[in-house]
């Protein structure tokens, strides 16, 4: 596994950030975790959309993120800053380029703020990606624009100036999982497509992938705290309380016996967890539809929301595919262990560790 030890990442999220930063191991063999950190947000702290992005008390974020900075004790060129995947838009282009087009990123983010769907009068930052070449047509390529508002990467850039962190970039957290998927099962991807399905704490993010390009993408506005809360309103317990019942409950069934105790919960995790599939469903076949793909790829999920025991094997069965959770932490070739508590948490720094992906 190809990773940056030179830097340090940082995924902010709506309900918690990470950070993560590793180094080689002795004689450059593996790898060595140095920093591996979460850290809760208070609620309504980070939100909004691509329009509308905000952090509602800035020195509140200031403060927590300087905590979590402080704990890191060596030196390194910089961080890169993953941001909340509600707040990029993602557009895939086909566009034709000369070569010296191919050459002006200046020129590719004017012309591709021009194209994107961007409010009137909207300041945004446009970052872009020449894919591949269209088949058959040497000076069409596809092209993936991301977009974020100016004014939240101006807010973010004046607190870790202040902060002393050197920001190299700024990214959106959850394209970096692919690349490190790819290192670890180089075989799922060739000449096929995979699909990854990241739940995090208030949306669940679809993204297929082909040939290592974005193929697809949907944002759907269910996800974990969703969940929380319908378990909240059926118990009558506060949200905080519900969260913790959505952690240590079990919901999707790991052994035979599971199966008989889990019957007469049938309406409880169908009002749980219902429209969260149906959303899924209605991506899925929109999916297959759109790229005429008879069976469903494989899907490897990642995210805090998707650590519920048996879940992989419920959606398995569920849309009649492979679908497996991916933990990066078991995959990186370790110089040294970490604690197997940190290691279970695998998914939820998934976005965080792509990061740092090559």
């Amino acid at each position: 596994m190809n990773l940056y030890t030179e830097l340090i990442a940082v995924d902010i999220g709506t309900s918690c950030i990470k950070l993560v930063s590793i180094e080689h191991g002795p004689g450059r063999q593996g790898y060595i975790v140095k920093n591996l950190e979460l850290q809760e947000l208070p609620a309504g702290l980070i939100g909004g959309d691509f329009t509308n992005p905000f952090i509602s008390d800035m020195p509140v974020f200031k403060e927590i993120l300087s905590g979590m900075v402080r704990k890191v004790k060596h030196s390194r060129q910089g961080y890169v800053i993953g941001l909340p995947d509600r707040w990029v838009k993602l557009h895939l282009n086909t566009m034709q380029l000369t070569e010296n087009e191919r050459k002006s990123p200046e020129f590719l983010s004017w012309r591709l703020e021009k194209n994107l769907p961007i409010p009137e009068g909207m300041r945004v930052m446009v970052d872009f990606q020449i894919l591949n070449s269209v088949a058959g047509e040497s000076d069409s390529f596809h092209v993936l624009a991301a977009a974020v508002k100016s004014d939240i990467i101006d807010i973010l850039s004046r607190i870790t100036t202040d902060l002393g962190m050197e920001v190299m970039a700024f990214d959106t957290s959850s394209l970096g999982i692919f690349n490190l998927f790819e290192e670890v099962y180089p075989e799922k991807i060739l000449d096929q497509i995979v699909v990854n399905l990241h739940v995090g704490h208030e949306t669940t993010v679809v993204k297929a992938y082909s040939a290592g390009c974005l193929l697809y993408e949907r944002v759907i506005e269910v996800a974990g705290e969703e969940f929380a809360k319908i378990i909240s309103e059926i118990d009558t317990v506060n949200l905080e309380n519900a969260m913790r019942a959505k952690e240590s409950e079990k919901f999707f069934p790991v052994s035979r016996d599971d199966i008989a105790l889990l019957v007469n919960k049938r309406q409880r995790i169908d009002r749980i967890f219902g429209n969260w599939l149906r959303e899924l469903n209605v991506t899925f076949r929109f999916f297959q539809e759109k790229f005429n793909v008879s069976r469903l790829p494989t899907i490897f999920m990642t995210g805090g929301s998707t650590m519920f025991a048996g879940l992989d094997n419920f959606l398995s069965e569920y849309f009649e595919t492979s679908c497996f959770l991916f933990n990066p932490l078991n995959e990186i070739p370790l110089a040294k262990k970490i604690d197997t508590r940190l290691v279970a948490k695998g998914p939820t720094f998934a976005a965080c560790v792509g990061l740092l992906a090559k």
